[in-house]
């Protein structure tokens, strides 16, 4: 549901918030409030522009929340989206733009694998950031860029970035970067100098991304897992995989536990290259 259109549409009247469940122990603390204290692998739900108040119940999934499931379900979620969206109309469209940005190098490389996408990572300092940023908020929302790639800024944890990249230089510059199958490893494929235009950017982007679109095989998620768990693949998060389904505060002991590969999330369906 997540790649079709009428999705896609829908959610441009939204703030889109992911929350990575594993990543540390506020990312914890948010799960379980959003399911009055249970936690899984995944939430959602819905809340007002200012983030405070909930206007849909908790569940895992949009499906589970909104609608049901398979197409006539997917319609049902589409379609409350777009009511709950009626309410509130925006009062200035030409607020400035957040670009996306990750907690780690780490994370962004991991994700990126799951999702399927090219990681734009600018390695820079703050100042130089700030300098270029006005560039990538102009680029990433362009209608050919916009959600189609993963975007990440150095910062002072990501010092060791480099060492787990292929081709990777340390000086200042924008990286894009192919991660590896299981996101714990990758290569630069293009660099740029931080004071690109827009217009060369974007045309790098796309050219990286449509032989990124030929060359990668979709993965599919029960043997993604499988294989990774032959090959001892494992992803190690602040917080240790694992369920509290009945909220008691204490982590399950029942049910299968799950491998680390692409976290819980490796191996999500998407489409070449999107």
């Amino acid at each position: 549901m997540f790649s079709t259109k009428e999705f896609i549409e829908a959610s441009r009247s939204y703030v889109c918030v992911r929350i990575e469940t594993y990543e540390n122990k506020e990312s914890e603390e948010l799960v379980r409030k959003i399911l009055n204290g249970r936690y899984t692998n995944t939430a959602f739900c819905i809340f007002d522009p200012r983030g405070k108040r909930q206007l849909s119940r908790s569940g895992r999934s949009p499906s589970q929340v909104l609608g049901g499931f398979g197409d006539e379900g997917n319609t049902r979620v589409i379609r409350e989206m777009k009511r709950i969206a009626s309410r509130y109309t925006s009062k200035d469209e030409s607020q400035d733009l957040v670009l996306q940005d990750f907690l780690s190098f780490r994370q962004a490389l991991n994700v990126a694998s799951a999702d399927q996408r090219l990681l734009v990572f600018v390695n820079a300092d703050k100042s130089a950031t700030e300098k270029i940023s006005p560039t990538l908020k102009k680029l990433f929302a362009d209608e050919k860029i916009v959600g189609r790639f993963h975007l990440d800024f150095a910062g002072d944890e990501d010092d060791q970035w480099s060492k787990s990249i292929k081709d990777a230089e340390k000086k200042p510059a924008i990286n894009i970067i192919r991660a590896g199958e299981y996101g714990l490893d990758g290569a630069v494929v293009s660099q740029l100098a931080l004071e690109s235009s827009a217009k060369e950017l974007k045309k790098t982007l796309l050219d990286e991304n449509k032989k990124f679109g030929a060359s990668e095989d979709r993965k599919l998620y029960a043997q993604h897992v499988l294989a990774g768990r032959r090959k001892g693949i494992k992803y190690e998060s602040e917080i240790p995989y694992g369920e509290d389904r009945d909220g008691d505060g204490e982590i399950d002991r029942t049910g299968r536990k799950r491998g680390g590969s692409n976290r819980e999330g490796g191996g999500r369906r998407r489409g070449r290259g999107r």
